[in-house]
């Protein structure tokens, strides 16, 4: 093998790895965030709105890998399909280094009764229903890692929402475990995980 082919193999080979993912510049979807995004997620990716979620302080990994599917068609809605329909790789990447950036505002509980269940759940899942605990992929603070998305401080509907599209098969991007998850959630478990992790920092 010559050094140019190794060389290429080599440059080949750092595209692929996640970090490649990160490659995108937040100084550069400023614009892009304020005029395309900010009437629902918020200027700073804080979200005020219920239903949507809040992108800021999320993994980059995780923003590139959805809108990248919303852009595909994997991952289905009305509203984000046809917004980032005109959108380029670098744009996505840029997106998605944004929101990565910013700091994460706190959560709004909505039942503080229910935050001793989600706790538990969210920690020590629940054996006898065959539900794992949340940490193990989104860490024990919430803030997640790569592709595994950050729920702390996230919008109670938003991700009560996510839950229900899961159980219901409308949900198909990502993680097929979290489809198991949450069919074999009731609803009261459902909602005590959102409020636990709306009031995790």
């Amino acid at each position: 093998m010559t050094s140019l082919q190794f060389g290429r193999i080599a440059a080949l080979a750092f595209l692929m790895t996640p970090m490649a993912a990160l490659a995108g510049d937040a100084s550069k979807a400023i614009s892009l965030a304020g005029n395309l995004c900010a009437s629902c997620h918020g200027e700073d990716g804080n979200s005020l709105v219920p239903n949507f979620p809040k992108l800021a302080g999320q993994q980059a990994v995780y923003l590139l890998r959805e809108l990248k599917d919303y852009k595909s068609g994997k991952r289905e809605s009305e509203v984000m399909v046809p917004l980032v329909a005109s959108l380029s790789d670098e744009d996505l990447a840029n997106l998605a280094a944004f929101y990565a950036s910013q700091k994460a505002a706190p959560g709004t509980v909505t039942d503080p009764a229910l935050l001793p269940v989600g706790k538990a759940l969210y920690l020590k899942g629940n054996a006898k229903s065959g539900i794992p605990t949340c940490e193990s992929c989104h860490e024990e603070d919430g803030s997640g890692g790569g592709k595994f998305p950050r729920v702390a401080g996230q919008n109670v509907e938003y991700a009560l929402e996510q839950f229900k599209l899961y159980a219901a098969g409308k949900r198909t991007n990502g993680t097929r475990v979290m489809k198991t998850i949450a069919e074999r959630m009731t609803e009261q478990e459902t909602r005590a995980v959102a409020e636990y992790m709306a009031s995790m920092r």
